[in-house]
């Protein structure tokens, strides 16, 4: 089975190039594709030293908080039967790739599976992150992908996936090993983490779904007058992951 490895970046070429650094090291594996995404830096990161076997992506526009449309790109454009979403601060040995690669036939597509994080300096564990996980790209693009109504606005994009993903049924894994070493000491600096507007719209989006589990509530929302209506009184959001990807990119 195939494993497609996603890295998004923004405007941090000092965690990129540690990243480089990294897979320099070890060259490719095979069954393995990775894809990195400048996500509209500006300026653009120097992506020139990443190693010539690795994708490498850059979305043009400069659109904030536009994880949900980059990793969106990426699975669009991914070889892998599986798709694990890397944060740019985040870490696996060769090692523990190659021992995660040959767990895949064991795995389950109705499951999401996370990792442990180790903290590079501390060595102590950390909290299960959202934003890294491994799926099945067919379950992915079955589910409809990332909500890119969240784009534009600081978090709640991974939260919403999760909800959903369970409301409908699917289960959330965290994984034994292997664990990922954390570098968050090297995150993105000066950007607006206040998640007050997604954090709104994550909640009328699953007022949707709440509503739409009951046959009256089906019934209402099949009503494109009062479907209408509960949208622009902000009672409820549409639902259903919106797939856009309406921004320019190029493959580098």
């Amino acid at each position: 089975m195939n494993l497609t490895i996603v890295i998004h970046i923004y405007n941090n070429q000092e965690v990129l190039n540690i990243q480089i650094e990294h897979w320099r090291q070890w060259g490719s594996i095979p069954n393995l594709e990775l894809i990195f995404i400048d996500d509209g830096s500006n300026p653009a990161l120097d992506l020139s030293a990443i190693p010539k076997w690795v994708k490498k992506l850059r979305i043009i526009d400069d659109i904030p908080w536009n994880q949900p449309g980059a990793k969106n790109l990426a699975v669009s454009l991914a070889s892998g039967s599986w798709i694990l979403f890397l944060d740019a601060d985040q870490f696996l040995s060769k090692d523990k790739i190659q021992q995660l690669m040959s767990q895949l036939p064991n795995f389950n597509v109705c499951s999401i599976y996370r990792f442990k994080r180790i903290c590079s300096k501390s060595h102590r564990e950390l909290s299960v992150h959202q934003n890294c996980q491994l799926i099945s790209k067919d379950a992915f693009e079955n589910f409809g992908g990332y909500d890119e109504d969240f784009s534009g606005n600081y978090g709640h994009e991974d939260a919403y996936f999760e909800r959903l993903w369970q409301f409908m049924g699917g289960k959330i894994i965290t994984l034994n090993l292997p664990s990922l070493v954390d570098f968050s000491n090297f995150e993105t600096k000066g950007l607006s983490r206040d998640g007050r507007i997604n954090e709104l719209l994550r909640r009328r989006k699953m007022r949707y779904w709440h509503i739409k589990k009951h046959l009256i509530g089906k019934f209402i929302l099949a009503n494109s007058i009062i479907f209408k209506f509960l949208i622009k009184q902000k009672i409820i959001a549409d639902g259903r992951p919106t797939r856009k990807i309406r921004f320019n990119w190029k493959e580098v």
